[in-house]
């Protein structure tokens, strides 16, 4: 029997194909079923498709291609990382090119790759997870949870999956097109969609560190 967990990868590019709203519905449905403290299912999710996606795919480029600075985002980003996780990220960055075959002087290849990310993947679907501002932390985890069974729902409806950060860059384009009220807080996004399997963009495939590195046990 397949597992689900192996099954599930990031997605770089998507095909054109739409997908049907019956099998996003279906995705979201498991995807509510994720804990949440006491049940408070405190994840409030604007999903774009179609014309209001394309709307926000040109604003996002647009932005982009003019070097306009990302918003001040809703999550606060790390200002930096614990140096054994740089390593981690470094090392998955460089497989990525890699196995992309974009080599490390490539300038114009890194910078198309790296533009991919705000055309959102080509991803028909985008899911933008978001939260009440007056709830803390203990919630953002709830939205988490969901976050990880939104993906692993569309991987068991035969969708592929993106968690980016870079889709939530420039929050006043959300507010502005999804109608995203400014009570709500922007948590991230998530692109769905049929994965363009010949695209080279999604030859990589990630390595996880051995349990012992990250899993500390106590008593067993």
């Amino acid at each position: 029997m397949s597992n689900l967990f192996d099954k599930r990868k990031t997605v770089r590019r998507y095909t054109d194909e739409p997908v049907p709203k019956e099998v996003i519905l279906d995705v979201l449905r498991d995807a509510q079923k994720a804990p949440s403290w006491a049940n408070s299912q405190p994840w409030e999710v604007y999903v774009a498709t179609g014309e209001t996606l394309e709307r926000l795919r040109k604003a996002y480029l647009e932005a982009y291609d003019s070097q306009q600075a990302p918003d001040d985002s809703d999550m606060p980003k790390p200002k930096a990382w614990p140096d054994y996780l740089q390593e981690r990220m470094n090392a998955s960055y460089a497989r990525v090119f890699e196995q992309s075959g974009i080599s490390r002087d490539d300038e114009k290849a890194r910078a198309e790759n790296w533009r991919n990310n705000f055309a959102f993947f080509n991803a028909p679907v985008a899911a933008f997870l978001c939260l009440d501002r007056s709830l803390t932390e203990w919630s953002t985890l709830d939205v988490g949870i969901y976050a990880g069974n939104l993906m692993l729902a569309a991987t068991q409806h035969g969708l592929g999956s993106t968690p980016a950060a870079s889709s939530v860059s420039y929050p006043h384009l959300l507010r502005e097109i999804l109608e995203i009220p400014e009570h709500h807080r922007i948590i991230v996004g998530i692109m769905m969609g049929y994965e363009d399997k010949n695209h080279p963009y999604n030859r990589p495939s990630s390595i996880r560190v051995p349990v012992e590195e990250t899993i500390h046990f106590r008593g067993l």
